[in-house]
């Protein structure tokens, strides 16, 4: 078996900082405590002295399938892998694609063979394209065999919805206790330049909340538990917060817009690539100072980025911190939640690894193999310098909504591992140590 210690570091468990040594042996957490021996002469160690040893983050809801269609994508997931583990990420799921005429059996079979040069771990939601009547079933049979406990469904097809079908899913996963996943993404939208993106008609916002209702009304019916993905305005919020206080098992993934860049005068200017839909007077964005005082309770979190440029925009080149790409956003994404977060104190180091790590873990079924540094768990954690200088700026925006407000980057991961492999060590990644795989999730821990 091979073995590796970090000494000294601030180690982030679930409730406390403690500084201690962790021992990491094959793919595991072996022990953690002070004064840890080396198990022989070759063990090698790390000293993380000064610096915060955190769970690898987990990404609820990435879409990387779809990057293994053909060569050029299948770079940009090499990219995509990259940069998720420079962000600290260590586990990301998916859901599964439907095919046409397909079964449930073929989709997961098609997205294992799609996700399996990842050089993390992956999971997937269940999902189709429609609302079918076998989705009760489908789910059932994939959480049994293939250890998935999620299903996804997209609101902005919610006209093609089969309600019985849908209602009769509700009550299997009320009975076993399993998530239905619900994306508020409006797809019926129309683009307007690069990334601003504003509703085609008022109807459509009008008809989503619509949807969203009837949908809270059914897991209330249920008994269900819900999770709501992409959640960026406070009509929404609203309709969501009534529901919980009725008794709602429900959980929210609320936005940040925000934006990073080389400096704090470009970074101002690209005010917009963080919003899916202009502010208008019919809808109302969540305010940032809203979203960390909805983060102090457990049934919110903080949504990842998406990507911020096309794979057709993407600059060519190997992958570099502070260049701009697509994936520019999500790989200091954990450093705009330590910045703006921890360092303003609007949240701590603990709620962080909640927002990021342990809550989602627990949501997705992973808990405690991932999301918690504990004896058994997996050896998939992060050596956090809080005090590395960023040559990069974020900007936020401001609680009226019409300026941002620019934060020089602050913290960064010095090593990322994954099941107790070295991947990055704060200069150069490691793909040759990656053995990504498929992870069977349990019911999540609600």
């Amino acid at each position: 078996m091979n073995y590796i210690i970090i000494k000294n570091g601030f180690v982030v468990k679930e409730s406390a900082i403690i500084t201690e040594d962790i021992l990491v042996g094959g793919s595991k957490i072996l022990q953690i405590g002070q004064n840890l021996t080396r198990p022989n002469s070759e063990t090698p160690v790390i000293d993380a002295t000064g610096k915060y040893v955190l769970p690898g983050a987990v990404d609820m809801n990435r879409h990387f399938l779809f990057l293994s269609d053909n060569d050029k994508t299948k770079e940009e997931l090499n990219k995509l892998n990259q940069a998720e583990i420079y962000n600290g990420t260590t586990t990301m799921l998916d859901a599964v694609e439907s095919f046409y005429n397909k079964n449930h059996l073929y989709n997961i079979y098609k997205a294992k063979q799609k996700a399996h040069n990842n050089l993390i771990d992956y999971a997937f939601h269940l999902s189709f394209s429609d609302v079918k009547k076998s989705m009760a079933s489908a789910l059932d049979y994939s959480y049994i065999h293939e250890g998935i406990s999620t299903v996804l469904i997209n609101v902005s097809i919610w006209d093609k919805v089969n309600t019985k079908a849908l209602e009769s899913t509700m009550r299997m996963a009320s009975n076993h206790r399993l998530l239905v996943i619900c994306d508020l993404v409006i797809r019926e939208a129309g683009k307007s330049g690069l990334d601003n993106i504003i509703l085609s008609a008022p109807i459509v916002f009008k008809n989503h909340l619509k949807a969203l209702s009837e949908l809270l009304q059914m897991g209330l019916k249920f008994k269900c538990p819900l999770m709501f993905l992409n959640v960026e305005f406070k009509e929404e919020l609203e309709l969501i917060q009534e529901s919980i206080n009725m008794g709602g098992d429900f959980f929210v993934s609320a936005s940040i817009p925000f934006s990073i860049d080389i400096s704090d005068k470009t970074a101002l200017a690209n005010q917009n690539s963080q919003h899916q839909i202009a502010p208008s007077n019919s809808c109302k964005h969540i305010k940032v100072e809203e979203v960390w005082e909805l983060v102090k309770n457990k049934r919110y979190l903080i949504n990842p980025p998406s990507y911020n440029l096309t794979i057709e925009q993407d600059v060519e080149g190997d992958l570099a911190y502070n260049r701009p790409d697509k994936f520019f956003y999500l790989r200091n994404y954990l450093s705009m939640i330590f910045t703006v977060g921890v360092c303003e104190g609007k949240i701590n180091i603990l709620d962080m690894v909640d927002i990021v790590s342990a809550r989602p873990a627990k949501i997705m079924g992973l808990w405690p193999q991932k999301g918690v540094l504990q004896p058994g768990s997996d050896a998939d954690f992060v050596i956090w310098n809080p005090t590395f200088d960023r040559n990069l700026y974020c900007s936020i925006l401001s609680t009226d909504h019409q300026n941002y407000k620019p934060y020089k980057l602050r913290g960064r991961p010095d090593f990322v591992f994954a099941k107790g492999r070295m991947m990055y060590n704060g200069e150069s990644f490691y793909p040759k140590h990656s053995d990504g795989s498929f992870v069977y999730r349990s019911a999540p821990e609600l």
